[in-house]
């Protein structure tokens, strides 16, 4: 007969088991959710920039013909014009693999006249397409061209025999006096867009492919798979779906009807939720046989003779409230003092429990802050390179062990510096989560924009969404070019900042916009200014004018002014010094009640 130990033990121990297969089988699936949700979102992010980039090409192209025209129609249309503007944006744009130029007969030329330059070898070529094998005039893209007299562009291609390259032509009317005179082109060869399709990276072997308007493969990381039809017949966009083993997310590129497939191996997108579930069985294995020994053992410490209760309630008085005896047999007064000691061990061992508890707790609690106060600070930029040429110098000091302000600089490219200054509503962790989201939101639209009332708009647009905790920015936005100083801003209700040079200090005044994230449809309105040489833009939070000293006294604006006229020659770090050593004095007796955020930059 199995003892009662035993049984004792396997019961709690299937409870146990049961239990916590319910709640890892119910954390899988919201895990599993959440991965492809947030897989989801990075894929059409992806897809979003890549549109961006592709879309800036056919900009460009567009814009060339429209030049090209220009010139020919000044030139004259002559044939060393026309040599003359052709080869000149042939050699000006590295993504033109060929332009042609092809007359309508009767207009400027009674024969028909076609001449075509295009690169081959490392140099330009000239054939004139007006020959007996090719007549242009019966091609689809010169008689589409003359019909509806507007811009278009033809489908994707291979050129095989020719340019051995993904090809596109976008052909334009050429019109003279309200008259068709013929049609301009522009052969594009798109290696620069397999290369930005190429370059999309998606875990560890994920990639990305490019589908024409006929689903035919355009970039693929297989070669041998370009030009041919796709497989899959039915496409369903902007949201990720299973396919076979692998995890696909479709979406469109911009305007131009072609399909972009973000391409994730399953194994590789749940590799981590597989990892941390095997870990999981494994500790529930090793639990439930630790379980079975502690409750055997425990049992049997129940079960031993009342001769011990002498030594129970000696241990007891020693401070061993761990030691049980066994219950006697018979309801007797000896039973029930053994079942009043063990009633008493029970409770002093669990105020124990909860005394420990709540010191755990609450050191894991000021653990987890100070973590998260590392991570908000370690969010915050560094230096910028050598090269930049104005002097940048800012400090954050949280009212807690994480605030709600930051700051940020960073180049936009070569020529532009994105600044910001920005204050959370509300203090905290929640402060912090929202503010962390900012941050790496205006990142990513300071990579695809240069203009501060579009990052800010989509910005709000962004943060307005699934905001159910009510909570908004306040954010001053600038982007300065560093070769003309010239400096558009955006101030979304946040503290004016201040231009500081040798004959005193001028503030930036404010437009009116709303804050970040409180309203819908905003559409921010943008200031430029041009800074000189020498200048000093100061950015800052409320939790410098607004401090306060033991006597409830603010530090107030004009003693801020104050101490920002005498840094008109002060290098930026010296100026953020003496303001903080000033705060320091004013506010030595009182506790830091708001986060102290401050940003300086010099133009040279």
């Amino acid at each position: 007969m199995k003892s009662i130990s035993f049984r004792f033990a396997l019961a709690s121990v299937s409870v146990a088991l049961l239990v916590f297969a319910l709640v890892g089988g119910v954390n899988y699936l919201f895990l599993k959710k959440a991965l492809l949700e947030d897989a989801g979102q990075r894929a059409g992010l992806i897809v979003e920039k890549s549109s961006l980039q592709i879309q800036e090409i056919i900009t460009r192209t567009r814009n060339s013909s429209q030049q090209a025209m220009t010139a020919l129609r000044n030139g004259g249309y002559s044939p060393e014009v026309i040599k003359k503007v052709l080869t000149r944006t042939l050699r000006q744009e590295p993504l033109y693999y060929g332009m042609a130029m092809a007359f309508e007969p009767g207009v400027f030329r009674d024969t028909p006249f076609c001449p075509y330059y295009f690169k081959k070898d490392g140099s330009i070529h000239y054939l004139d397409l007006a020959n007996n094998t090719y007549w242009y005039e019966q091609k689809a893209w010169y008689g589409r061209v003359k019909k509806e007299l507007a811009a278009s562009w033809s489908d994707l291609y291979f050129d095989k025999g020719g340019g051995e390259t993904l090809m596109a032509t976008y052909s334009a009317p050429v019109m003279e006096q309200n008259r068709f005179a013929g049609v301009l082109t522009i052969d594009l060869s798109l290696e620069s867009l397999q290369q930005i399709i190429s370059s999309i990276h998606v875990l560890r072997t994920g990639y990305a492919i490019l589908l024409s308007r006929n689903n035919k493969i355009l970039v693929h990381p297989d070669g041998s798979k370009i030009m041919q039809q796709y497989s899959q017949a039915a496409i369903e966009y902007d949201r990720i779906i299973r396919e076979g083993d692998h995890w696909i997310y479709y979406g469109h590129v911009g305007s131009t009807r072609l399909t972009l497939g973000i391409v994730m191996p399953q194994a590789e997108l749940f590799a981590t939720l597989h990892t941390m579930s095997m870990i999981l069985v494994v500790l529930a294995l090793l639990g439930a046989l630790l379980l079975i020994v502690t409750m055997v053992m425990v049992s049997r410490r129940l079960t031993r003779p009342i001769e011990q209760l002498t030594a129970l309630t000696r241990e007891i008085s020693l401070g061993n409230f761990e030691k049980k005896i066994e219950l006697p047999k018979t309801h007797d007064e000896i039973y029930q003092l053994t079942r009043s000691v063990h009633r008493m061990q029970d409770a002093i061992r669990q105020y124990m429990e909860d005394i420990q508890s709540a010191a755990r707790k609450q050191q894991k609690i000021e653990s987890e802050l100070e973590i998260a106060g590392a991570i908000q600070m370690s969010m915050l930029p560094g230096p910028l390179p050598e090269t930049t040429t104005v002097e940048v110098a800012a400090t954050l000091q949280p009212a807690r062990a994480v605030g709600g302000d930051f700051y940020d600089y960073f180049h936009m490219d070569d020529e532009h510096l994105c600044l910001v200054m920005a204050d959370v509503s509300g203090k905290g962790m929640p402060a912090a989560m929202f503010m962390a989201t900012a941050i790496s939101y205006i990142r990513a639209y300071g990579d695809s924009w240069t203009s501060a009332a579009k990052i800010v708009g989509k910005l709000n647009r962004t943060m307005v969404k699934n905001n159910e905790a009510n909570m908004f920015v306040t954010l001053f936005l600038a982007v300065l070019n560093l070769r003309t100083g010239r400096m558009s801003f955006v101030n979304g209700g946040h503290t004016e900042p201040y231009l500081i040079d040798a004959d005193g200090i001028t503030k930036l005044p404010s437009s009116g916009n709303p804050p970040i994230g409180a309203f819908e449809g905003v559409e921010y309105r943008e200031e430029t200014i041009v800074l000189s040489h020498g200048q000093q833009l100061f950015l800052y939070t409320d939790g410098v004018n607004e401090a306060y000293a033991a006597d409830d006294e603010q530090f107030g604006e004009k003693r801020l002014g104050g101490l920002l006229k005498q840094c008109g020659q002060t290098a930026p770090a010296g100026c953020l010094a003496s303001i903080r050593e000033a705060l320091d004095d004013f506010c030595r007796d009182c506790e830091q009640s708001d986060d102290i955020t401050m940003l300086c930059v010099r133009y040279p």
